[in-house]
Parts: structure tokens; C-alpha cells; sequence
């Protein structure tokens, strides 16, 4: 099941990052414009380059969540993949890459850094998380036993 729930994770991901950059062109007319001067591990890289890490430590982030939350399971601490169990991961995993994540990224505790709505984009982006890697997990409800 943990390898299933990494793609799910993964996948869900993928969902919500194919949807950030959807949602400036179509109606939110608002993209977040990147003004540091992007590093990776001391070395100076273009800011489609940082995009592109960035977007790469997402994916990875969300297979993680989703094959964590799966070992989680199976260890019994949560006890299965139901709506509920799935949510509160999602907002322990908002405060993990809020409280962890984003300081080592750069952009302060929850992303105050960059502005005063971004840990409200945090908890609503994993919250949207929750519901997505739930909905996938349930399409093939035979995996889930």
C-alpha cells in the first residue's frame, strides 16, 4: 500500500500544481512573483530553474506525505483512509512544511515572509491535498484492503 500511496501523494501533487498555474490565467489574475535571487546549495541558478526545483520539492513532498501517511496506517496510528484521518494529515502536513519547509526554503514560519495570506493559502492548499489524495485513494477501493 505505501508504494500506491507515494503515486497517489505524488499525483495529488501533480493535481494541485497543474491547478496553481492554471488559476492566474483563468480568474485569479494573481501569480506570486519570486523577487530573491535564487540559490541551490550556494550556487546561483535562473528563476525557471528555482520554478523548477520548487516545483520538483512539491511533487516530492506530496508522494512523501501520501507514503508516510500509508506506513501511518499500516502501523496503526491511523487506522484507515477514511475522510477525517485524511484531513487532519493534511494539517499536519501544513504545519510540518509551514514550521520546517519553508524557513529552510527561506520564506519565514508559514510563509509570512512572502505575505500575511500565505499560511492561509498553506492550510487551504493542504486541505485541497486532503481531498485529492482521499479521492484517488478511493478509486480503487480493492487496494485499500
Amino acid at each position: 500500500m505505501i508504494p500506491t500511496a507515494l503515486a497517489f501523494g505524488a499525483l495529488a501533487g501533480a493535481i494541485l500544481l497543474f491547478l496553481s498555474h492554471l488559476a492566474p490565467k483563468i480568474g485569479a489574475r494573481n501569480f506570486i512573483r519570486d523577487l530573491d535571487d535564487p540559490h541551490f546549495f550556494g550556487q546561483d541558478v535562473t528563476h525557471r530553474e528555482a520554478h523548477l526545483l520548487g516545483a520538483l520539492t512539491h511533487l516530492v513532498m506530496s508522494g512523501v506525505f501520501g507514503g508516510v501517511y500509508a506506513y501511518l496506517v499500516s502501523l496503526g496510528i491511523f487506522s484507515d483512509y477514511g475522510f477525517l484521518s485524511v484531513v487532519i494529515w493534511g494539517f499536519i502536513t501544513s504545519v510540518f512544511i509551514g514550521g520546517v519547509v519553508l524557513p529552510i526554503e527561506g520564506h519565514g514560519i508559514f510563509g509570512i515572509k512572502e505575505d500575511h495570506w500565505f499560511p492561509i493559502d498553506l492550510v487551504l492548499t493542504s486541505l485541497v491535498w486532503s481531498v485529492v489524495f482521499w479521492g484517488l485513494m478511493h478509486l480503487w477501493p480493492h487496494l485499500l484492503s
